[in-house]
């Protein structure tokens, strides 16, 4: 098994993001996502980045760990494990309350078609 990959998650006429773990869970309404990205360096230590559908923002957690797994994200609540491979450790985020201390906002570019957000299908 080797070292976690990561690629450009893209939601189509939305946004793009670099560096994306290929691991990441939606809220139950579907407003936000939850993704780990790796920054850049040696180290390659990720951070987990919080996209706001509706409000057309990206937050950055001011936390950082060799690996993020996104493991739920219900009723506002994101579930994260640590290094799930050795020493796991459950981080819990409360969003949005959490955004303000937790988090801190990046720019992000949208496409120009994301004037709105997505039809989640629910009625």
């Amino acid at each position: 098994m080797g070292n976690p990959t990561s690629g450009t998650l893209r939601i189509e006429g939305t946004i793009q993001l670099e560096r994306c773990s290929p691991a990441f869970v939606w809220s139950d309404d579907s407003r936000y996502l939850a993704v780990p990205q790796f920054g850049g360096g040696f180290l390659r230590r990720q951070r987990l980045l919080i996209v706001d559908m509706l409000e057309r923002r990206v937050y950055r957690s001011k936390g950082k760990a060799p690996y993020f797994q996104p493991e739920s994200f219900r009723e506002g609540e994101v579930v994260v494990t640590e290094n799930p491979s050795r020493r796991p450790r459950e981080i819990r985020f409360h969003i949005p309350g959490d955004l303000g201390d937790r988090f801190s906002v990046v720019a992000a570019q949208w496409s120009e078609g994301a004037a709105e957000a997505p039809d989640t299908g629910s009625a």
